[in-house]
């Protein structure tokens, strides 16, 4: 970690000041600039209330975060250890500005983390608007509760959307959230219809749950034995729409909400199931999986989706072809990013 005098030397160098420059703004002699950056004196410390003043006009001086510069400051003068780089440092930023002004302490325990429990709900709920106002909407009526909560979760991962594209979409929108520790909830409020509708299209999606016993199930793409399937985005087959399919016979009419369908493509499964036949799936099935089971399954390096049956040795796992056409395979665990069950078959 950089101490206070070679950080300050490092952005006025940056900024192409002198230290004249900086004295000026800050309403001191050159001279006890001097003695800072050389390390003769300490820095003021700026942590304490009466120096707020100080500290706002060594933030701009500088052209740095106020934050960072209480990290320094609080280390070399107090041995405080700093506060943790936030996992998303943009939309850190944003959500600091649009907390509720009733929650000011909830401010010092996001700064305190990586990511607060809080932070981590409204980045969630922010994620979901993005994505059900970003996506087609045929895409958007093809989300099942499941699949849409995964399909968010595995965005919300990503620094680059979180901090960029979801930063910057929510950034020239108003908008404030407030978190309720009780209920673990956040709650979003804006002026902004297009805020408005997304939070809708989003509870929407999530309110269609188990309660409501759906009929249906969705297809989101083709399956074979020797060539695989490639998702897009939305879950479907490239170039191909959405459809809905009648939930199986022998079923359980719970299982209706969260099971997704595949359709069998070309004749490399004839032996078992032709061209046409529909598979059906549960999500996030993998540990109910078992020695025996017919799954689908997509591995890391490939991308590629592919049905077989799977023999678990270890923590390796024998993926099973059915046509003797085709190779087994055997991967680690850490190999795959997909491995779920099928439920039933529809010929």
């Amino acid at each position: 970690m950089k101490n206070f005098s070679r950080f300050a030397r490092d952005r006025i160098r940056a900024l192409s000041k002198n230290q004249k420059d900086l004295a000026e703004e800050l309403g001191v002699s050159p001279a006890y600039i001097s003695q800072i950056l050389t390390g003769k004196k300490n820095p003021p410390d700026l942590g304490k209330p009466r120096n707020r003043l100080q500290l706002k006009a060594w933030s701009q001086g500088l052209g740095a975060s106020e934050d960072d510069i209480l990290d320094m400051v609080r280390y070399e003068l107090h041995r405080v250890p700093p506060r943790p780089e936030p996992r998303y440092r943009g939309m850190r930023e944003l959500l600091l500005r649009t907390l509720d002004p009733e929650l000011k302490g909830l401010s010092d325990e996001m700064r305190a983390l990586e990511l607060h429990p809080a932070e981590s709900l409204v980045i969630q709920a922010l994620v979901q608007i993005y994505v059900v106002l970003h996506q087609p909407g045929e895409e958007v009526r093809g989300y099942g509760p499941v699949r849409f909560r995964d399909f968010c979760r595995r965005a919300a991962a990503d620094r680059g959307i979180v901090d960029n594209e979801v930063s910057g979409f929510f950034g020239d929108r108003s908008f404030s959230w407030h978190w309720d520790a009780a209920s673990n909830e956040v709650r979003i409020v804006s002026d902004s219809s297009e805020i408005r509708e997304g939070l809708f299209k989003a509870r929407k999606i999530l309110s269609d749950t188990f309660s409501a016993r759906p009929t249906t199930v969705p297809i989101v793409g083709h399956v074979s034995a020797g060539a695989g399937f490639e998702y897009t985005d939305g879950g479907y087959y490239a170039g191909e729409g959405f459809e809905q399919v009648p939930l199986p016979p022998g079923v359980e009419p719970e299982l209706g909400a969260i099971l997704y369908c595949v359709r069998v493509r070309g004749d490399s499964l004839k032996e078992f199931f032709g061209d046409g036949a529909m598979l059906f799936i549960k999500p996030e099935s993998w540990e109910e999986v078992k020695d025996g089971d017919l799954v689908i399954f997509k591995d890391r390096n490939g991308g590629r989706a592919f049905v077989k049956k799977v023999e678990f040795v270890g923590d390796s796992l024998i993926l099973k072809s059915m046509n003797p056409m085709y190779r087994n395979m055997v991967l680690q665990r850490a190999d795959l990013m997909l491995l779920e069950r099928v439920m039933a078959i529809v010929l």
